[in-house]
């Protein structure tokens, strides 16, 4: 029923008017109020919404129950921000219709109340409305008018008044031409172009006159703005569209006529021929001329600098690969026409190194030359280099990558050099200066390499209180399968040369001794260790060097014979080089041994009345001829020495 509160306000004249307003949306009047609470535990609210369909224009709002504005940017679902409790009415209605273009929009299933769900069946239904392009023609005495809107929908005018154009939506251009020129006369087109702007177009005017016969034609292709022709090298006509056109000054029958493109078409670029463009006219007029347009096509090209790399391809709107293989200049071969879009992207980039190649000026539209800016800048892919700290308790630990980018760590954890590697750099990371309070040894796993195409994140820093490495430099090492060896069982094998560290720490003031384990081949050499041995510290040990000497040839092993008085006395070397010695003085074995060979200096045969003994004589050749090997004999019973 109406509550009386809405007749009282309203009064009865005006009930009819406002009816919906005092409705609950529902079909009776303020029923809402006799709505039940919502029950005890039930939802607090439901959303009211649904779809909106055919928009096209801007600034449509909706609202729900007169409140709550909703500005809809187009199509799609769309939901009221409040929440409607069950048994509360909804009703949706359009308060801002959209412009830009003018649409109206209508809504179904708009109203109604909330059951136990949220409402989302709503429908928006949105159309542009149509408009007319209206006209006047005036002073026409012959046959055969035809007009034309925007190069279509021919509209035959037998007399004077008015004319109408439609189906056009709102912001849509218009162009009001003569297709074909009554007998006898020219018409002219006053305000023929224009846009619609949510109202009809009025203002167009056709003018005949009965002065002579025009002359034209036919326009085909046209595609770019610009094009003018002219006619007997006085009288312009602009072409905006292809279609049939018509100077507007007439010319009397035996007149000559030359029609002539005055200026091309640009945006795009055409080159635009006259067919059938002179002549005389002959009591009728001209509708013969043709004007043929094709748009011309330019290149596209540019330069590519930085290229180091292998593979490198680039692409021209997504097709046409072009391998490029050095810096310098490049063109696509596939040439493109005036007017239309160009983008040059990168399809593949260069590998070994790996690189990043950009392109700048490498999108637009083609002028009216060929484009030669595209830049094309490569330069190598830059790889951070780092990992994880584990075990770090004191203070000062500073890491170093390839012998100079310090990196000062404080903490436990992850850690990166700030300077980036290209692709195919090589990296060393090295402890510089090791922990301190408590001292602390650091030892790095993983800590050389080549980068390659990523980050290297997989070094480890790993931190023993009070333990120390114990390491030094390698120098001239050329061979390999070089091994060093510390306190009898800690193997460290050696690639090149450089700093080296043992994979074992020592505690502070535990001794190091570090050894030889297996001299390096191809080519054979032989390395010797200097201060390879001694007490760790407070510190790392980084004061051992190994020098390595090529082995080139073989030496002697020899010495001398003293207080020899008797005969037969036969020394050997390593169990089977014999040598008979008859006199004091100095000897030679005469097998030469190499680098790295051992030798072994013994009595083979006692000389008569004489107990001799070797001294000095076993040991390894190194790089020199042995000749401290020491012979004394004494005679039985002397005792000397």
């Amino acid at each position: 029923m109406l509550s009386l509160r809405c007749v009282r306000l309203l009064g009865w004249p005006a009930l009819l008017s406002v009816l919906v307003a005092c409705s609950n949306g529902r079909g009776s009047v303020d029923e809402q109020s006799q709505q039940p609470p919502p029950a005890q535990g039930a939802q607090e609210g439901f959303t009211v919404g649904g779809t909106v369909s055919g928009l096209a224009g801007s600034g449509l709002v909706l609202q729900n129950n007169g409140a709550g504005d909703l500005q809809i940017a187009g199509d799609g679902s769309f939901t009221f921000a409040s929440k409607l409790a069950t048994g509360m009415a909804y009703n949706v209605a359009v308060v801002s219709q959209p412009t830009s273009p003018a649409q109206t929009c209508t809504i179904a299933r708009g109203s109604g109340s909330i059951a136990t769900a949220n409402v989302s069946d709503i429908a928006v239904t949105c159309a542009t409305g149509q408009f007319s392009v209206r006209g006047t023609v005036s002073g026409l005495s012959g046959s055969g008018l035809v007009l034309q809107n925007n190069g279509s929908g021919d509209r035959p005018i037998s007399a004077d008044g008015p004319f109408t154009f439609g189906g056009l939506v709102d912001g849509s251009g218009y162009t009001v031409t003569v297709r074909t020129q009554p007998s006898g006369q020219t018409c002219l087109v006053s305000n023929p172009s224009g846009t619609i702007r949510g109202a009809d177009a009025g203002n167009v005017e056709v003018a005949c006159t009965s002065s002579g016969f025009t002359i034209g034609g036919n326009a085909a292709g046209v595609a770019g703005t610009g094009l003018s022709l002219q006619l007997n090298g006085a009288n312009d006509l602009a072409i905006v569209g292809s279609g049939p056109f018509a100077f507007s000054k007439a010319l009397q029958s035996g007149a000559g006529y030359v029609v002539t493109v005055r200026r091309q078409p640009s945006n795009p670029v055409q080159s635009c021929t006259v067919g059938n463009g002179a002549g005389t006219v002959s009591g009728s007029n001209v509708t013969n001329v043709a004007i043929n347009c094709v748009s011309r096509s330019f290149t596209v090209g540019g330069t590519v600098s930085g290229l180091a790399g292998s593979g490198l391809i680039v692409q021209l709107n997504g097709d046409g690969d072009l391998p490029i293989l050095a810096n310098g200049r490049f063109t696509f071969d596939e040439a493109v026409p005036s007017g239309a879009r160009y983008r040059v992207n990168v399809a593949a980039q260069p590998t070994n190194p790996t690189q990043v190649c950009t392109v700048a000026s490498g999108a637009g539209t083609i002028g009216s030359a060929n484009v030669s800016n595209v830049r094309i800048t490569c330069s190598a892919s830059a790889f951070a280099v780092g990992g994880t700290v584990i075990g770090l308790q004191g203070s000062g630990l500073v890491l170093q990558n390839n012998g100079s980018d310090d990196l000062p760590v404080s903490a436990d954890g992850q850690f990166r050099f700030p300077t980036t590697l290209a692709s195919g750099a090589t990296y060393r990371v090295t402890v510089l200066t090791p922990p301190a309070n408590p001292g602390q040894a650091c030892t790095v796993t993983n800590g050389q390499g080549t980068v390659g195409g990523g980050d290297v994140g997989n070094v480890v820093v790993s931190c023993n209180t009070s333990d120390f490495s114990v390491g030094g430099t390698v120098r001239n090492l050329e061979g390999s399968g070089l091994v060093l060896r510390n306190n009898g069982g800690d193997d460290l094998s050696i690639d090149g040369n450089g700093s080296f560290a043992f994979g074992t720490a020592l505690p502070s003031g535990a001794r190091y001794d570090v050894t030889i384990a297996s001299q390096p081949n191809d080519p054979t050499q032989v390395c010797t260790v200097s201060n390879g041995s001694g007490s760790v510290g407070q510190g790392n040990v980084t004061s051992i060097v190994v020098d390595c000497e090529t082995q080139t040839e073989d030496f002697s092993v020899g010495g001398r014979v003293t207080r020899l008085r008797g005969t037969g006395l036969i020394i050997q070397n390593n169990g089977s080089d014999d040598l008979s010695i008859a006199a004091d003085g100095r000897f030679t074995f005469p097998t030469r041994l190499p680098r790295g060979s051992p030798y072994n200096v013994t009595i083979r045969q006692q000389p008569e009345r004489d107990r001799c003994e070797v001294r000095h004589g076993a040991g390894t050749i190194r790089d020199r001829d042995v000749g401290d090997v020491e012979v004394r004999c004494d005679r039985h019973g002397d005792g000397d020495d």
